[in-house]
């Protein structure tokens, strides 16, 4: 069965198996994926949340599991009533590729320049741009904020 003999019968399917289908075929192509944000986002979770589960937006440490959303476990402040994730105020929150920023961080840190982590990614430069800064910032938070080590500047004319 060629190709395009299942893509016709992919469109006979209902939307929801059409969804299954397709997960299922990113798996099986792409699982490295799927691995990788899944060890991201435990990383994450586990340097943020080492001195125990606090709200990140009051601190309270009175918060609960409030479900999932998209495979996140979603957690609500029983003091300011706001809910959150693993995400919430990181760098990497409200980003629609989660999945590119590890090789986004391995580019910037090899010294390549954003038009071509651009290209390589297939992202706009203005979202390298901002993925840039708000790691420089995530940086700056931590007290990396000036330079250490030899500087050396040429005069320019």
């Amino acid at each position: 069965m060629d190709w395009k003999a299942v893509y016709g019968i992919f469109n006979d399917l209902p939307k929801s198996e059409q969804l299954q289908l397709f997960q299922a075929i990113k798996d099986t192509l792409f699982p490295e994926l799927k691995e990788d944000i899944v060890k991201m986002v435990g990383d994450i979770r586990e340097v943020r949340f080492n001195g125990g589960w606090a709200c990140v937006h009051c601190g309270s440490i009175s918060i609960k599991r409030n479900g999932k959303y998209r495979s996140r476990q979603r957690y609500l402040c029983k003091d300011c009533c706001k809910s959150f994730n693993d995400m919430t105020a990181s760098p990497i929150s409200g980003t629609h590729y989660p999945h590119k920023w590890l090789k986004y961080f391995q580019m910037m840190i090899d010294g390549m320049t954003l038009p071509k982590i651009a290209e390589e990614l297939v992202i706009h430069i203005s979202t390298a741009f901002y993925w840039r800064h708000k790691i420089l910032n995530a940086l700056r938070s931590l007290g990396f904020s000036t330079l250490k080590g030899i500087i050396e500047s040429d005069e320019t004319s």
